[in-house]
């Protein structure tokens, strides 16, 4: 029981700037308390922190924000987001280019970006006091081609998308005879109205080493035998609006790294079923009823199995 997930936030329009082309000048500084201490003394943690120079169809970021690959995520989970359990893409500091231009009834997005490497994992496999991604001397590329347009559904976008990263590391010392690694991912995300009532979105994604980037359960290189850790999985939901206050969200994530890369007692599979209650009785009000059936396997342990209920109140403004 906790009030780690309250946020604060500044978002930024500034003015036009001229002598680039009258770009507008933007950016966001948001805040939570999700960086440890005790649940009386939360320490506070920077989410997003980035400044956005737009032009009409064009834009440039740079800062910290979410990941290109991977844009959607579940509706249950708001502290994890089921990371390595089958959702993967976190936020990094980057730097972003966005081309968006609509052609006809549709718009389609390209988006490209060089981002921290070993951000989220702080992965330092020889143990020499530098993370391996930055001791590469690379980021991480990443790239996202989108398309949106209405359908059948009134007020209602079907949208679609591929995208990708690849990333490198690098060690001093060499582990299991090799001192370079690399990340890949390729990710395909989807939401599709089904009715005015009803829409289904989800993510599929396969790769190898991503623990960077919240897959192949939280594990990226097996150090034993020097193998970059490879996995599928993904998610999807069902978004069902029973009344002008309910909206339920069944789903289902799994997680699932290749047997044969693993060492004993490592996690072979993270998978659960989930089902999302979102109650809206106004005012920016909102109640979240969650409930999580969740199941690890290991290789040549017992599986552990996970029965989780979360309720939370949000209050927007």
């Amino acid at each position: 029981m906790h009030p780690r997930l309250t946020r604060f936030g500044i978002d930024f329009s500034g003015p036009k700037i001229s002598t680039l082309g009258d770009a507008s000048l933007g950016g966001k500084l948001e805040v939570d308390f999700e960086n440890g201490g005790s649940e009386s003394r939360q320490i506070i943690r920077i989410r997003h922190a980035y400044l956005n120079l737009k032009w009409k169809e064009f834009s440039i970021l740079g800062g910290q924000t979410w990941d290109v690959v991977s844009p959607l995520w579940p509706t249950v989970n708001n502290d994890t987001l089921m990371w390595n359990a089958g959702n993967v893409g976190d936020r990094r500091p980057q730097f972003r280019v966005s081309f968006d231009p609509t052609v006809g009834r549709g718009q389609w997005s390209f988006t490209a970006a060089a981002g921290l490497m070993s951000a989220v994992d702080l992965q330092d496999l020889d143990n020499n006091g530098f993370r391996d991604g930055e001791e590469s001397g690379r980021p991480n590329l990443q790239a996202r081609i989108g398309y949106s347009r209405p359908l059948w559904v009134k007020d209602q976008r079907l949208s679609v998308g591929v995208s990708g990263l690849y990333g490198w590391l690098s060690t001093t010392r060499p582990i299991a005879n090799r001192t370079s690694f690399t990340t890949q991912l390729t990710n395909l995300d989807w939401i599709v109205p089904l009715a005015p009532r009803v829409s289904l979105r989800g993510e599929g994604w396969w790769g190898r080493n991503l623990s960077d980037i919240r897959g192949g359960a939280g594990q990226g290189i097996n150090v034993l035998n020097g193998r970059e850790i490879r996995g599928r999985g993904g998610w999807s939901e069902v978004g069902v609006k029973l009344s002008r206050y309910w909206a339920i969200h069944p789903g289902f994530t799994t997680d699932d790294p290749v047997d044969g890369d693993l060492s004993v007692g490592s996690r072979t599979r993270n998978r659960a079923f989930y089902l999302g209650n979102r109650i809206t009785p106004g005012s920016n009000f909102l109640i979240g009823v969650d409930y999580l059936r969740w199941r690890t396997d290991y290789k040549g342990f017992l599986k552990g199995i996970d029965n989780r209920m979360n309720i939370f109140f949000q209050y927007g403004f």
